[in-house]
C-alpha cells in the first residue's frame, strides 16, 4: 500500500470523473437498480511499478445500461484509493421500461453521449485530447468496459480497453513541454468515434469509426519540466486503442515558448490492449529558453533564495518547487499556475539575490516587493507589468540600471529610494539623460550614482516624494522655474548639498523636504510659498541664513527648524516682522527684518 499511495499522491486523478450532477429527491418507482458494485479484473491491472495498479477516485462516475438502451449515470460512494466499492444511481428523470438486456453493460468514464444497441454494442468517444499526469495516464484517458453475467449479478469487473505509449523525453537545458501530439505515419485512427463489444469473461474489443481522428494531443498545462539526461528523462503517458503503426509514428512536441520540434520513427510500433509500451529516451534539441514560462520565476543568487510565500495571493499561484544549482548560482521557482503578481514584500531582504527575471504573466510588482535586496544588480521587468508599488526596489544598493517597459502606468512613492548605485533609468518616463523619472510633470525618482551636480529638466513641475532622498554625494541642484511644488522628503538626507535655489513659482515645501541637509548654509524661500511642512529644515545645522520673502507668513508645520543651530537668522520683510513672530512663535527670537529688492 505504501508504494501505491506514493504514486497516487502525484496524480490529479488517475480515474477521476469530471461531470457535475444534480441530486434529485423524486426517483421514479420503476424498480431501477439503485446501486452497483465495481472493481477491476485481475487481467486489467496495469502495473506502473510493482504493487501499483488501478484505483477508484472519490468523484468517479460511470455509464451503465440495463433493461433497455437508456444511458444511466452512477457515482462512486467510496474514497480515493479504494480498489472496489459501490456506485449509486444519479436519477435524471424517466428511466423507461423494457427488458432488452439480460445483463448489465458499463463504461468508464461516464459519457452522457454514449449509446448501446440492442445487441450490446456500445458507441463511445475516445478523447483526442488527454491531460498530463505524473508517472501515468491522465484523467479520463483510460477507457474501461464491464459486463455482468446476468441481471442478478450487479458486480462490474472493469477491463481496460486501451494500451499505453510511454514516452521518455529530455533536454540538456530542462525546457518545459506544453503539449505533445501523436499521429501514425499511415494515418491510423486512434481517437474519436468508436464502438466497443465485450462478452462476459472476455475482454473489450474496440473498433474505430470511419470519422475517427488520427491524432491525440497530450495537454501539459502550463508546462512540464524535462529531465536533463537520458537517466532523468521525464515520462509522458498516452492512452491509445489497440493499434499497429505500420509505418511508425510522429511526435510533435511544443515547449513553453511555443517552439515545436518533430520526432519520427519509421519502425512498426504495436500498441497492445492493456500493455505498456515504453520507448527509449529521446533528446529534444530545444534551445535554452530566454524567458521564463508563465508559472516560473528565474533568479540568480549566491545561495538559495526563500521568498515570503504566505499564500497564493503573494504570487497569484502556489509555489510547488524552488530548484537552485549552487554551481551555476541559478534558481527556478515553479508554481501550480500563472504567476500574476509579485506580492508585497515577496522578496524583502533577500540579500543573496543577484538577479531576477519575472514572467510576462505578471501585471503588478507590489509594495516593497524587492526592498533591501542589497545584492540585486539586475531585474528584468516584462511588458505585462502595469504597476510598480511603493518602495518596490527601495534600498537595492547594488542596482545600477533599470529598464521599465512602456506597459507601466503607475510607479509608487519611493519605488527606487536609496538605490545609491543607480546610474540610469530606461523608460518612456525617463529624462533625456536617463537620470530621472518624470510622470505627468512630477520628478519621482533620481539615479544618483557618480553625480555631484544636477540640473533638473525644464519639463518638471513638481519634485515628488523622496525624489532625491539619500543622494548623499549630491552637492548642487538647479531647480527650473517650472517647478511649483517641492514634495515630501524631496531632498531628504542630501547631506552634501550646499547649494539649491528654490524658484519663484514654488508655493509649497513638503514635510521633511530638506531634512538633514547639514551642508546647506543659506536658503531663500520665494514670495509665493504658502506652506512649509513639518521638519522641512530640521537637522540643517549649518543653515545660518534663511531669507523668507512672503509678506504673509506661510503656514508652518511643527519643528520646521531645529533649535540646536546657534546663530541662525531668519530674515523676513520688515513690515511683516510682527506677523512672523506671532505666527512662527517657536523661532521668534531668530526672526529679523530685511528689505528685499526686486
Amino acid at each position: 500500500m505504501k508504494e501505491f499511495f506514493l504514486f497516487f499522491a502525484t496524480l490529479p486523478a488517475l480515474l477521476c470523473g469530471c461531470s457535475s450532477f444534480e441530486e434529485f429527491n423524486d426517483v421514479p418507482a420503476l424498480n431501477p437498480i439503485s446501486e452497483l458494485r465495481a472493481g477491476f479484473a485481475d487481467e486489467s491491472r496495469t502495473y506502473v511499478e510493482n504493487g501499483t495498479y488501478l484505483r477508484w477516485h472519490a468523484d468517479d462516475r460511470l455509464t451503465a445500461f440495463y433493461g433497455n438502451t437508456l444511458n444511466r449515470q452512477y457515482k462512486f460512494n467510496g474514497k480515493t484509493g479504494d480498489n472496489s466499492g459501490t456506485f449509486s444511481l444519479v436519477p435524471s428523470g424517466e428511466l423507461g421500461t423494457g427488458n432488452a438486456f439480460d445483463r448489465i453493460y458499463a463504461l468508464y468514464p461516464y459519457s452522457e453521449t454514449a449509446t448501446i444497441t440492442d445487441e450490446g454494442v456500445i458507441s463511445l468517444t475516445l478523447p483526442a485530447e488527454q491531460s498530463y499526469a505524473e508517472n501515468s495516464f491522465g484523467k479520463d484517458a483510460n477507457t474501461m468496459i464491464a459486463v455482468t453475467e446476468n441481471l442478478e449479478d450487479t458486480f462490474l469487473s472493469f477491463k481496460n480497453a486501451c494500451g499505453y505509449l510511454k514516452l521518455k523525453l529530455y533536454n540538456t537545458y530542462g525546457v518545459r513541454v506544453k503539449s505533445i501530439e501523436i499521429r501514425g505515419n499511415n494515418n491510423e485512427k486512434i481517437a474519436g468515434s468508436a464502438t466497443a463489444t465485450i462478452e462476459f469473461g472476455g475482454v473489450p474489443t474496440l473498433a474505430m469509426a470511419e470519422d475517427a481522428t488520427s491524432t491525440i494531443t497530450l495537454d501539459c498545462g502550463e508546462g512540464v519540466a524535462l529531465g536533463t539526461t537520458a537517466e532523468t528523462a521525464t515520462e509522458f503517458w498516452v492512452a491509445i486503442p489497440e493499434t499497429t503503426f505500420t509505418k511508425g509514428f510522429t511526435m510533435l512536441v511544443t515547449d513553453s515558448n511555443n517552439t515545436t520540434l518533430t520526432k519520427t520513427t519509421d519502425k512498426k510500433v504495436v500498441i497492445g490492449r492493456n500493455t505498456i509500451l515504453p520507448m527509449e529516451a529521446v533528446e529534444l534539441t530545444f534551445e535554452a529558453p530566454t524567458t521564463p514560462a508563465s508559472n516560473e520565476i528565474w533568479y540568480t543568487a549566491t545561495a538559495k533564495v526563500e521568498p515570503t510565500w504566505d499564500d497564493a495571493t503573494m504570487f497569484g499561484a502556489n509555489a510547488i518547487s524552488n530548484v537552485f544549482d549552487a554551481e551555476t548560482q541559478k534558481g527556478i521557482i515553479t508554481f501550480d499556475g500563472k504567476v500574476t503578481m509579485i506580492g508585497d514584500e515577496a522578496f524583502y531582504q533577500c540579500t543573496k539575490l543577484t538577479s531576477v527575471t519575472i514572467p510576462d504573466s505578471v501585471t503588478t510588482i507590489g509594495h516593497s516587493a524587492f526592498s533591501s535586496c542589497s545584492s540585486l544588480t539586475s531585474v528584468t521587468i516584462p511588458n505585462s507589468v502595469t504597476t510598480i508599488g511603493d518602495g518596490a526596489f527601495r534600498d537595492c544598493t547594488s542596482l545600477s540600471s533599470v529598464t521599465i517597459p512602456d506597459s507601466v502606468t503607475t510607479i509608487g512613492d519611493g519605488a527606487f529610494r536609496e538605490c545609491t548605485s543607480l546610474k540610469a533609468f530606461y523608460s518612456k518616463f525617463a529624462s533625456a539623460d536617463n537620470r530621472c523619472l518624470i510622470v505627468d510633470g512630477e520628478l519621482i525618482a533620481f539615479a544618483p550614482a557618480g553625480l555631484t551636480e544636477y540640473t533638473i529638466p525644464d519639463s518638471v513641475t513638481a519634485i515628488g516624494y523622496y525624489a532625491f532622498g539619500d543622494c548623499t554625494s549630491l552637492t548642487s541642484v538647479a531647480i527650473p522655474d517650472s517647478v511649483t511644488t517641492i514634495g515630501y522628503a524631496a531632498f531628504y538626507h542630501c547631506e552634501s548639498l550646499t547649494s539649491v535655489t528654490i524658484p519663484d513659482k514654488v508655493t509649497s515645501i513638503g514635510y521633511y523636504a530638506f531634512y538633514y541637509c547639514r551642508s546647506l548654509t543659506s536658503m531663500t524661500i520665494p514670495e509665493d510659498v504658502t506652506t512649509i511642512g513639518s521638519w522641512a529644515f530640521y537637522y540643517c545645522r549649518s543653515l545660518k541664513k534663511v531669507y523668507c520673502k512672503p509678506t504673509t507668513p506661510p503656514s508652518l508645520g511643527s519643528s520646521v527648524f531645529d533649535s540646536n543651530a546657534s546663530g541662525r537668522r531668519i530674515y523676513v520683510p520688515t513690515a511683516s516682522v510682527d506677523a512672523y513672530k506671532a505666527k512662527w512663535s517657536n523661532c521668534a527670537s531668530a526672526i529679523y527684518p530685511y528689505t528685499f529688492t526686486e
